[in-house]
């Protein structure tokens, strides 16, 4: 049974809320871009969202090519106290600590080896919005696919594991900016926010009270819901086909893995509690097809069109090609596969 208070309030957020919501009803991760001088206008936008509006402890990390390892592993931490459901198991019980946490994983050992040690009690926060993380240098980047794959971090001083509620945040410095090929194939979705649609939380004309505001539980009833949606034969025949044909365009020349496929099912399901559906429709599932894959199609270029093979003209290639984007592609293939009554 769906939910029409949530389902109520959901209708009355804007793009941005909406974009952070389906993130955490999903549980994957997304990132976004807008004009080159609005990048940081937006940092501070989605930081108020996360805060205000669903009330997670949110860090900002600013990335550059001069930002280290270490300056972004410190910089996902926060001081605060735990929420007893987010606490590691190890850190329930301080006094008997596993012997298998070394002095780089848990220990700050006192000078001259004393047994003065110190367990560091910093957290990881709930969201990290990492500003312009397309200009880190590889290693940081390598760094944050790590974070997202075994859900920890290791500082110089202890083992820090992310929240049961984690969502990192990309800002990107420009429409069109790339993280390295594994570390974007992690981020489930994106979103550009054109600079006249305006920031109302930071404009301070957002609609804020407790019946606007989304609690944990609010986004675990969702989560709830959205593992239950139906997902009939014909719909999952049309996501195939779907992703069959990004990957067959002869204007596509890669971009198309698995984990997009799992991100698409994963989106259309978190998007049906949020319309008041107990099932997937085409429609979401053409909505999500649109937020998946614009940050990940590598489009082909006159040199690398595979009709070139065959004997087509290059002239008429780069003709063909030229001017086309992501979203063209996303929405020739929408067109010319057979949607299901």
């Amino acid at each position: 049974m769906m939910d029409l208070s949530l389902q109520h309030k959901a209708q009355q957020l804007g793009d941005l809320d909406l974009a952070i919501l389906v993130s955490l009803t999903a549980g994957q991760h997304c990132m976004f871009s807008s004009d080159l001088h609005a990048t940081g206008d937006l940092r501070d936008e989605l930081r108020l969202i996360c805060t205000d509006r669903f009330g997670l402890q949110a860090t900002v990390v600013h990335c550059s090519p001069r930002t280290s390892v270490d300056d972004f592993s410190e910089a996902l931490l926060v001081d605060t106290v735990e929420d007893f459901e987010d606490a590691p198991e190890w850190r329930e019980d301080p006094v008997n600590l596993p012997q298998t946490l070394s002095p780089r994983r848990g220990y700050s050992p006192g000078r001259n080896g004393s047994s003065g040690n110190r367990l560091d009690d910093r957290r990881i926060a709930n969201v990290v919005i990492a500003h312009h993380l397309d200009r880190a240098s590889p290693s940081v980047q390598t760094q944050t696919l790590e974070l997202l794959r075994t859900r920890r971090i290791f500082t110089r001083t202890s083992m820090h594991t992310t929240p049961k509620s984690f969502l990192i945040v990309v800002v990107l410095s420009r429409p069109g900016a790339r993280l390295n090929k594994h570390l974007n194939d992690m981020f489930a979705m994106s979103h550009h926010h054109p600079e006249e649609d305006g920031l109302p939380h930071l404009e301070g004309t957002a609609d804020i009270d407790l019946k606007s505001a989304f609690s944990a539980d609010d986004v675990k009833n969702l989560r709830t819901m959205a593992e239950g949606v139906r997902l009939t034969g014909e719909i999952a025949a049309y996501l195939h086909n779907i992703v069959v044909f990004i990957r067959s365009s002869r204007y596509v020349k890669g971009g198309v893995t698995a984990a997009a496929t799992r991100h698409l099912r994963a989106l259309a399901m978190a998007l049906a509690p949020l319309h008041g559906l107990d099932y997937v429709s085409p429609s979401l599932i053409s909505l999500a097809t649109r937020k998946v894959y614009p940050h990940r199609l590598i489009l082909a270029t006159a040199e690398t069109e595979r009709s070139l093979q065959w004997g087509s003209d290059p002239q008429a290639v780069h003709e063909m090609l030229e001017g086309m984007t992501a979203d063209d592609v996303i929405e020739d293939v929408l067109g010319s596969v057979e949607t299901p009554l």
